[in-house]
């Protein structure tokens, strides 16, 4: 027998009145939320505008946005509650019109907006809150290169009697022949009047050290300029090597090469003034730059005249070494007096030619006839000497056989106080011989 259908009985099943109390509660939910009726506004801000220059200004012209590249609008959308509650930001694009920026100047330009979902845009408001539109104002980019000088305020010596901060230097690595190049705005870079690297590390030094210093460009009022860059220092900053100079007293004493017989043992015969230097220096750097100013203090009768008998060497200071005096002068006199130059044309023979450091089982023999020969001394020395005094002095200490050129060294034997004057870089006057097996 079938049973009858009860509502009575379908009302008291709990499992069914479950299901069915899900699907509607499923239902009514869709309604509320997917319905015609949940329709909704929703208000975007801090949206980001793209900015993009046309290639005309940005390659041609090198124009850069210089403000207003970083504006932000505020977007009204609507759409279904579902929808639009979940957008942000990132989710609508809003670009700038750029299309009549062709040169130098502020703009006011028309915004353009992107709906990127199922939703309508209804407003855009650009940065001035009331109009759909941003401001930038555009100028050329271009470089310029400035001089570096460094500010270290608070960095100071232990003892000022034996210490001294040189000059600083700056890493070569941000560096061109001296220089660091800035970019940035032609407005800006035409401000730019100096620039400078500040230390603001705090110490008393005894020694050198690097230090990391933030560069600073400022107009001539002192007025920071923030809009320029450096090139290679992307960060703002640079390595400067802080140099610290110690004392040193240096007695000068020249040197004599070459010096005939008769000023070998003269104890006044090269002066030097001053015969003593202060300097401020690096340790480590200081015996160069003294034996530098020491060899210029050679007298190397060789090439010695009466055009060189005094000469003055400049003390100049350099990056790591400081003359206590500043720049001063060092005189150097070779104190022979009423000297002359004097040429002869020697004749070569047997008599005045010799040949020294031979090698066993051969013979060297002149094979030229004439010598120039150009002597110094005073004048009443050098005109006592005859053509017939001098003699050409050949070392020959290699094996090879055959026709070679040799340097020759002239003497004029009993005259002590005369000398020969060789072209520069020369010690000696060249001169054809012939090397034979005995």
């Amino acid at each position: 027998m079938k049973k009858r259908f009860s509502l009575s009985r379908v009302m008291h099943n709990e499992r069914l009145m479950m299901l069915v109390s899900l699907l509607l509660a499923i239902l009514i939910w869709s309604l509320v939320v997917f319905g015609p009726s949940n329709t909704q506004e929703h208000v975007i801000s801090g949206v980001p505008i793209s900015v993009t220059l046309n290639d005309y200004a940005n390659q041609t012209l090198n124009l850069r946005v210089v403000s207003g590249a970083n504006a932000t609008a505020t977007v009204k959308v609507r759409g279904l509650r579902s929808v639009v509650s979940r957008l942000s930001a990132s989710d609508i694009t809003i670009t700038a019109d750029t299309g009549n920026v062709i040169k130098e100047g502020t703009y006011t330009l028309p915004l353009r907006v992107v709906s990127n979902g199922d939703y309508t845009i209804q407003s855009v408001v650009g940065p001035d809150g009331n109009n759909d539109t941003v401001t930038i104002t555009c100028d050329a980019w271009r470089e310029a290169f400035f001089p570096v000088t460094v500010q270290m305020p608070n960095l100071k010596v232990a003892d000022t009697k034996n210490y001294q901060i040189g000059t600083p230097i700056v890493s070569n690595s941000v560096l061109k022949d001296g220089f660091i190049t800035l970019a940035g705005p032609r407005t800006d870079i035409n401000r730019v009047d100096a620039v400078t690297a500040v230390i603001s590390d705090e110490a008393e030094l005894t020694e050198s050290g690097v230090y990391t210093a933030k560069l600073e460009a400022r107009d001539q009022a002192g007025v920071l300029i923030e809009s320029v860059s450096f090139v290679n220092a992307e960060d703002g900053t640079v390595s400067v090597t802080v140099p610290v100079l110690v004392y040193r007293e240096v007695t000068l004493s020249p040197t004599v090469l070459n010096a005939p017989e008769g000023y070998a043992n003269a104890s006044s015969l090269v002066t030097v003034s001053p015969s003593k230097i202060e300097l401020w220096g690096v340790p480590s750097e200081i015996d160069d730059y003294v034996a530098a100013v020491q060899e210029q203090l050679t007298v190397d009768f060789d090439h010695l005249n009466a055009t060189n008998l005094k000469r003055e060497i400049n003390l100049t200071a350099t990056e790591s070494i400081r003359p206590v005096n500043g720049e001063e002068k060092v005189s150097l006199n070779v104190n022979i007096y009423n000297v002359i130059s004097k040429t002869f044309e020697v004749t070569i023979s047997n008599k005045n030619f010799v040949a020294q450091g031979v090698t066993s089982g051969y013979k060297v023999v002149a094979k030229q006839t004439k010598l120039s020969v150009t002597l110094c001394g005073p004048a009443y020395a050098l005109n006592a000497v005859k053509t017939s005094d001098i003699r050409a002095v050949a070392n020959v200490t290699q094996g090879a056989t055959g026709l070679q050129t040799v340097y020759v060294r002239v003497e004029v034997p009993g005259k002590t106080t005369v000398w020969p004057c060789y072209e520069d870089g020369k010690n000696g006057v060249e001169m054809l011989v012939s090397v034979d097996n005995e």
